[in-house]
């Protein structure tokens, strides 16, 4: 079977998709030919992530895969390009149509602004909702139902409110939630279900229970094993 990694093919199945999926009327040039050029840009970047990740759903003989068939090509792909718009400042229409329809189709909420390092995988990440303004490092893994924010905001402006800084390869399985000025460090593995709230989660631990009772064991697992030497 044909692998559909192409730029080309990938971005007009993706321009399909917002223009049917868009809540508003998008205008007639929001697909021109710089977009274009910047979702080539974009997406040769995360097939050179995706060549070097351990997984055949990422790649096949050192060579990237990006198959919008799959829910989690189509999140990553989706969350990249509205973040390089944003970035570049341009097309913040485009943008948010590519997030509101990433939204419809993956039922998780990973909004364009949030900042998340390399080698993001997001694994069946359905009802999954992120911090737009925590800090997310390297080889970041959600899976579902994982709910990332800010806690006690009641009665206090956006600006007060504090987010969760979460280091690189930090694993964060089902159904589990980091909340307020929580700081997780490196090589952390989150257990399903665990609830972490404004704590402090040294490097290499596995955490599980829920505060104030959170309890951690030492991690002698390697979170960024699957991601092949030589970058």
């Amino acid at each position: 079977m044909t692998i559909p990694s192409d730029w080309k093919r990938n971005y007009d199945a993706l321009a399909r998709v917002i223009t049917r999926d868009s809540p508003y009327e998008l205008p007639a040039d929001v697909l021109d030919p710089d977009t274009e050029g910047l979702f080539r840009i974009v997406h040769e970047e995360l097939l050179k992530q995706h060549a070097r990740i351990r997984n055949r759903y990422y790649s096949s003989d050192g060579t990237g895969i990006i198959n919008l068939s799959y829910l989690d090509h189509f999140l990553l792909l989706s969350f990249r390009f509205g973040h390089a718009l944003h970035e570049k400042g341009i097309k913040p229409e485009l943008a948010d149509a590519v997030y509101y329809s990433c939204r419809m189709r993956t039922a998780c909420d990973v909004y364009y602004k949030s900042e998340i390092g390399p080698y993001f995988l997001p694994s069946h990440p359905i009802g999954t909702v992120t911090d737009s303004r925590a800090v997310y490092g390297r080889g970041l893994r959600l899976y579902n139902g994982v709910h990332i924010g800010p806690y006690s905001i009641a009665g206090k402006e956006p600006a007060e409110w504090t987010h969760p800084v979460i280091g690189d390869g930090v694993i964060i399985y089902a159904n589990s939630s980091v909340y307020g000025k929580t700081v997780i460090g490196n090589n952390v593995t989150i257990t399903p279900g665990t609830t972490i709230i404004n704590e402090t989660i040294p490097n290499d631990c596995v955490v599980f229970g829920s505060s104030p009772e959170l309890k951690a064991m030492p991690n002698k697992h390697n979170n960024l094993d699957f991601i092949a030497e030589g970058e």
